[in-house]
């Protein structure tokens, strides 16, 4: 959100944020993400939700770094550089 909202800010500021363009932007943002968990990493109140019985309850998907490029499901395509390497692989 915040690349959104510092896009929103730039196209204001030099005057080309129109009626079209704030429409595009608001279904970029409405349809890029599958939930809003990742604007918990900015909330330090939500430090180690991910990690409580309230989390696991809503579902909250692991936020450490190591898991940030993890798919949610299976089945969901992984950039080459962003899969885990397999076990034993050289570094």
């Amino acid at each position: 959100m915040l690349l959104l909202n510092e896009t929103n800010v730039s196209l204001e500021t030099f005057g080309l944020l129109d009626d079209g363009v704030s429409a595009a932007l608001d279904s970029f943002a409405d349809n890029v993400y599958e939930d809003m968990d990742h604007e918990w990493l900015y909330d330090d109140s939500m430090d180690g939700i991910d990690e409580s019985a309230v989390g696991a309850a809503l579902g909250v998907a692991p936020m450490a770094f190591q898991a940030w490029f993890t798919p949610f499901n299976e089945g969901r395509y992984v950039h080459p550089s962003a899969a885990d390497e397999p076990e034993g692989a050289a570094q």
